[in-house]
């Protein structure tokens, strides 16, 4: 299953007339020419280049007696572009005095160089702030992200972070220590590199022979946080295909340590979505990174990947449905209803981009219609007895037809909405002058 753009906007001068579904241009926004860096002033900040792959989003459910509900019966096409579109033009315009723009991102030259990538910021209103001395940039990528679940009106909690660069390991350990109880929880779903580009900085112990990582020595912000962090133990889980670091980190001078479980999925390639045993695989470590909270749900979750928006939103989606289906919250779900895209637009909502190519946004679809099915047949063994089922045979999908769907995002408004669809595109088509420009 190959990945194919969906967290970034399409260029608005661009139709879907002139554009087909296999071509290789990509949004001039968000996603430059293979290769290709934007300028900026730290000239080392790239934008994330997304390859643009063909790819068959949905598929009719399988075809067996089993009575799914209807979200999961049909991948259905949505507005989730559109609406982050709006959000991305928004955030772009310059607010009066005084004014605070809700999607507004922290888009300065005092930030950048601390990103990744140029084109990947967290929104002003809802980022994580570093605990510095005042006077000091509390910048941090890093976005807290917060889910209810349906019945139990269970908060659960995450932080959506990039993989840290060379020069931001102590700025992701204090961020450890100030925002997260321990044990403390890190999900790291990238390798250090792929495809022979860092995608993040190896900033954790990464053997027992060399276990004790000092941070922050040289004392960057004044206020003696310094501290080290030991890997205690490593171990490889082949049914999580993990690598479990048990880490306690303490001040330098010597202070209670806090325990921290480093989890290192190494079974995601970027843009893409874990197949096979590997699927299997990454449900265990959602379930992994749940029991080493100790049942502390209200502590956040630290998860990343290499720009903390796809796999990264891919995985906490998949966390939030997984309980929700083992609650019971998804037997009922009205016939208009779409928990997968509510909860993908909930994510969107906190931090740009959450779920980012159209292959992860497929994968929580067919994720969650294999756990309901199994779900089913165990709630119901007679029935599923009486109809031959199990669900160790699964019956496989349909081959999807493209006259079955939209565009899984559609590109176009919501019916009746022509005039203010004119007017967001005049708007878009300035909004992203004025963002490239911006970041030269």
């Amino acid at each position: 299953m190959s990945g194919a753009p969906l967290g970034v906007p399409a260029s608005p001068a661009s139709s879907k007339r002139s554009r087909s579904r296999d071509s290789s241009a990509t949004s001039s926004l968000s996603t430059p020419a293979a290769g290709t860096s934007i300028p900026s002033p730290t000239a080392s900040v790239p934008n994330l280049v997304i390859p643009f792959q063909n790819f068959s989003t949905a598929a009719h459910a399988p075809q067996d007696p089993i009575p799914y509900p209807a979200f999961l019966r049909l991948t259905r096409p949505g507005s989730l572009d559109w609406e982050e579109r709006k959000r991305l033009t928004a955030g772009s315009q310059k607010p009066e005095a005084g004014q605070q723009l809700p999607w507004a991102r922290c888009s300065d030259y005092d930030t950048l160089g601390r990103n990744r990538y140029a084109n990947v910021e967290p929104y002003e209103r809802n980022r994580v702030k570093l605990q510095v001395p005042e006077g000091h940039c509390d910048y941090i990528n890093a976005s807290p992200i917060v889910l209810e679940s349906t019945k139990s009106e269970t908060v659960t909690k995450f932080i959506a972070t990039q993989g840290p660069k060379s020069d931001l390991v102590s700025h992701m350990w204090r961020m450890v220590w100030h925002e997260t109880a321990s044990p403390a929880v890190i999900v790291m779903l990238t390798q250090t590199h792929e495809a022979g580009r860092e995608k993040c900085f190896p900033y954790y112990p990464a053997s027992l022979a060399d276990p004790v990582l000092n941070i922050n020595e040289e004392d960057e912000f004044e206020d003696s946080f310094t501290h080290n962090v030991k890997l205690i133990d490593l171990t490889k889980h082949d049914e999580s295909c993990t690598e479990i670091r048990e880490l306690e980190m303490a001040a330098a001078e010597g202070s209670e340590a806090k325990k921290i479980w480093h989890l290192l999925y190494t079974s995601w390639p970027d843009f893409s979505v874990p197949e096979g045993s590997d699927r299997e695989a990454l449900l265990n470590l959602v379930q992994i990174s749940r029991e080493k909270l100790s049942g502390n749900l209200s502590s956040p979750r630290i998860v990343h990947c290499s720009a903390g928006v796809g796999r990264s939103g891919t995985f906490i989606a998949l966390d939030w449905l997984a309980q929700e289906l083992e609650d019971g919250s998804l037997d009922n779900v009205e016939a208009n209803d779409d928990p997968v895209f509510n909860v993908v637009d909930k994510l969107r909502q906190q931090r740009m981009m959450m779920v980012q190519a159209e292959s992860q946004y497929a994968l929580l679809y067919d994720v969650i219609r294999a756990r309901w099915r199994d779900r089913w047949i165990r709630l119901h063994p007679e029935e599923a007895e009486r109809l031959g089922l199990s669900t160790t045979q699964e019956p496989k999908a349909k081959k999807p037809r493209q006259e079955d769907f939209g565009l899984l995002l559609s590109e176009q408004p919501p019916a009746g909405d022509e005039n203010q669809h004119a007017e967001l595109e005049a708007e878009l088509i300035n909004a992203e002058a004025a963002f490239e420009q911006g970041k030269r």
